[in-house]
């Protein structure tokens, strides 16, 4: 019995300690408030002027407090003058996107160049000068077999890794890769028929059904020269798994350009690639500032985000085929797509659960049923454009 005693007497000591211990870390917390009446939306400047023989752009938003979301500045003046006096005026097509004539203006090698922006506001904003260094030539652009776990799965894929060989010195020291991705795809269940009433259906040519989408580079891809990179720097693009994707389904293109940047460029984009990492934008409310080089006259405390980017470019392109998957043994990508086979009577019913009507079936020849499907899976406009771009080649 004593025995007992004591040990009842020292699990209550020890629960006593515990829950005291409890009490200490409780007030030792001070809560977190998130404040978001102190959040300010600043101008955002995404600008990139080359030497290439096309048009220049200027992009201008606002930050936001919710990811994904921005607003567009129009209505801005917004001009680039180089180091020898001369000044061009850019041309808003878009709202917030302003571009220059390439009839009249192209980036030259040994210059400097300064943007400046006048918002409607009346708000003043200069960036630094910028130097545009001479680029460094591409040596070949390839692609290779590679498995991988893709951002947000947990598996391992097999895929198609995009590599560039360049000589490693440059001009400035420092470089980033940018790309443009296209391919050519089609739907499985394109529409082929029309509903007129529960006794007829008719057949329509078929219509929406091959595409081509494009996406541009969203990764940050920049390098430092270092002793160690040897006289050929061999640099992985991108990847991307076969199977997740329809970018092989029949005909992909990417082409990749190379960029020349000086060290405070270089400075940034490490510095947005560590944001980016963190699972931030710089569109969206900022963990930590990210210093750009476009600075607000009126107002030092409300510079810009983003960063006026000058640079020569050199740039390949390379088409990969759905042959050309097959070879290297890769899955290819398969439609997640259920057709439902329903009753003639369901028609609009079906209709207003969001799918589409693609096809019928009939017995002896008398209308039994109707076949829906998910309008991504009828209609390429929905990821897609009908035409494709100016440069696309079949290759089979």
């Amino acid at each position: 019995m004593r025995k007992v005693i004591l040990s009842l007497a020292r699990w209550r000591y020890r629960f006593i300690v515990f829950v005291s211990l409890i009490f200490l870390c409780i007030n030792c917390i001070d809560p977190y408030t998130r404040n978001i009446d102190r959040f300010e939306s600043l101008l955002v400047v995404d600008a990139l002027i080359t030497d290439e023989d096309g048009a220049n752009y200027v992009k201008l938003t606002r930050s936001s407090q919710s990811q994904g979301e921005y607003e567009s500045v129009g209505g801005a003046v917004v001009a680039v003058s180089d180091d020898s006096g001369n000044s061009v005026t850019l041309e808003e097509k878009l709202e917030g996107e302003y571009w220059t004539d390439p009839s009249t203006f192209r980036g030259e090698v040994g210059r400097s160049y300064v943007l400046s922006i006048t918002t409607p506001d009346g708000d003043e904003y200069v960036s630094d000068p910028c130097l545009m260094y001479p680029a460094t030539g591409i040596d070949s652009l390839y692609y290779g077999y590679y498995e991988a776990i893709p951002e947000g799965y947990s598996d391992s894929y097999g895929g198609v890794n995009i590599y560039i060989d360049t000589p490693s010195e440059s001009a400035s020291g420092y470089r980033r890769w940018i790309y443009d991705e296209w391919w050519k795809f089609k739907v499985p269940y394109p529409v082929s028929a029309e509903y007129i009433n529960k006794a007829l259906v008719v057949p329509v040519d078929v219509e929406n059904e091959v595409c081509w989408s494009h996406v541009s580079s969203s990764n940050i891809n920049v390098h430092r020269e270092s002793a160690e990179d040897g006289s050929l720097l061999s640099e992985p693009i991108v990847f991307i798994p076969s199977q997740l994707s329809s970018r092989f389904q029949i005909q992909y293109s990417i082409e990749v350009r190379q960029l020349s940047i000086s060290r405070d460029e270089y400075d940034f984009w490490s510095a947005m690639k560590l944001l980016n990492d963190s699972g931030g934008d710089i569109f969206d409310k900022q963990p930590f500032s990210v210093s750009g080089n476009v600075r607000n006259v009126n107002h030092p405390s409300k510079n810009a985000l983003g960063y006026f980017q000058v640079s020569a470019v050199d740039s390949e392109q390379v088409y990969i085929t759905e042959n050309d998957i097959w070879k290297l043994g890769l899955w290819r990508y398969l439609y997640d797509c259920e057709r439902l086979s329903v009753p003639v009577e369901e028609y609009y019913s079906t209709l207003a659960n969001g799918y589409t009507f693609v096809s019928y079936e009939t017995f002896n020849g008398a209308l039994v049923g109707l076949f829906f499907v998910l309008p991504a899976c009828a209609d390429c406009t929905l990821s897609g454009q009908l035409e494709p771009p100016d440069f696309w080649e079949d290759l089979k």
